[in-house]
């Protein structure tokens, strides 16, 4: 749920935002003011506030920004651009294109409507979006492409919208299959990665902690990842706040994260290394149930729960590591699978923690057991997020840009050469 509230004139007022059910509700309030935008969030009792910088002058409260859109549709304009802020993805600014493409004829149940077609493209996401407006500015279809197929939105009936349906399997479309045999990457110290955009467009790959990555065309690039190694912090990354304050994510502040956090800390010393890995076995050991049963909780839903998936992993690992002092992030992108079911040899959707020890952004997946490494060569990055916000669903947009349009093949593992399919990695015999 999200309310947000505007003068007359479009001047912002408040944000409303409500995310998740029950005890595990989090509730955001937005304030504009002369210093940028409060953003307080509490779940739980537990309530956390800063102030984050507006937009540069120019953008648009959702609600001018659709007057603004409907009156320059109304003039016969065939581009439209805007800047707004979208509650639901935090409090950035979102730019927004439409372009007209013609009439049309939508069947929305009811019968056939006229409408105009627009071609729609958003900031947080790389594909287009459709959308089909009635003459009284309604829209009464969208369509948007996630990479594992169209997602489609018809005005309907509140009978026919809440009618019982048969689901559609999607997970199995999110992994990116290889077209060798990468078995050996799963506990590879280093790996070497050639990846590919299919429409020929190929966003940055961060380099960041144990990755590197190097363009080699505009719709291609090389990979490499040493588990060993991190990167080096730039002044602005020491600087930020956001990779030490507490959020409803990451709630460093709670009172069961800080006391999970001392006890794994304790007696280890004043290395920052050495308790950053304590910290990420005992959260391996704390979240004792693995599964899939909520998808992005919160790292204190995850620290009173015991229990979750590579994400919950990923954001209690942040907030131990922030409980002590250590600035944390947490990274999205891509780990390999051998079996999942009826995927096999693929990467698939991962989620892990980065924190600064030293000089260096390192790597650290609390998926890992314990008496293993920290991390391991078998995890591509896309991109990271502080976790300031409520949700980290803008954060994630990078990956679903990616998804169904990248192709990955591994070549090198632990300096060996990778053979075709159903192969061992063939030995590098170059002296």
């Amino acid at each position: 749920r999200n309310v947000f509230e505007e003068r007359a004139d479009g001047t912002p007022v408040r944000v409303e935002t409500e995310r998740g059910t029950g005890r595990d509700v989090v509730r955001g309030r937005w304030a504009f003011t002369a210093k940028g935008i409060e953003v307080t969030q509490e779940q739980g009792g537990r309530t956390s506030t800063q102030v984050v910088p507006a937009p540069a002058g120019g953008w648009l409260a959702p609600a001018a920004a659709d007057r603004f859109v409907r009156a320059r549709e109304a003039a016969g304009e065939g581009a439209v651009r805007y800047v707004t802020i979208d509650p639901e993805s935090g409090p950035a600014a979102v730019t927004v294109e439409r372009t007209r493409i013609g009439d049309a004829t939508v069947d929305v149940g009811d019968g056939p409507v006229k409408c105009v077609e627009w071609r729609v493209l958003i900031s947080l996401l790389e594909r287009p979006t459709g959308e089909w407006v009635r003459a009284d500015g309604v829209a009464v279809k969208s369509t948007v492409d996630l990479g594992v197929g169209v997602l489609e939105s018809v005005l309907s009936t509140r009978e026919a919208a809440t009618a019982p349906i048969r689901g559609a399997e999607v997970m199995a479309r999110t992994f990116i299959e290889l077209p060798r045999d990468a078995r050996a990457v799963s506990s590879a110290r280093t790996a070497e990665l050639r990846v590919r955009a299919r429409d020929g467009t190929l966003a940055d790959v961060p380099t960041a902690g144990a990755q590197a990555f190097v363009r080699t065309g505009a719709g291609e690039g090389r990979v490499t990842i040493d588990a060993s190694r991190g990167s080096a912090v730039s002044e602005a990354e020491r600087a930020d706040a956001r990779f030490t304050a507490a959020s409803a994510m990451v709630d460093c502040g709670d009172a069961r994260i800080k006391a999970l956090a001392a006890r794994a800390a304790d007696g280890v010393g004043e290395n920052a290394r050495a308790r950053a890995q304590a910290l990420r076995r005992a959260t391996y050991a704390h979240l004792r149930t693995k599964n899939l049963a909520k998808g992005l909780a919160t790292a204190s839903e995850a620290a009173e729960s015991r229990a979750g998936d590579c994400t919950e992993h990923a954001v209690l690992l942040a907030a131990m590591l922030r409980a002590q002092g250590i600035p944390a992030r947490v990274a999205t992108g891509l780990c390999y699978v051998a079996d999942a079911g009826s995927v096999r040899n693929a990467y698939g959707w991962h989620m892990w923690t980065q924190a600064i020890v030293g000089n260096e952004w390192v790597d650290l997946d609390a998926t890992l057991p314990p008496d293993g490494p920290d991390f391991v060569a078998s995890r591509l990055m896309t991109g990271w997020s502080a976790a300031d916000g409520g949700s980290i669903d803008a954060d994630l947009a990078r990956i679903v840009n990616m998804i169904g349009d990248l192709e990955i093949d591994v070549v090198r593992i632990d300096g060996d050469e990778v053979g075709a399919r159903g192969d061992s990695p063939a030995k590098d015999t170059t002296p």
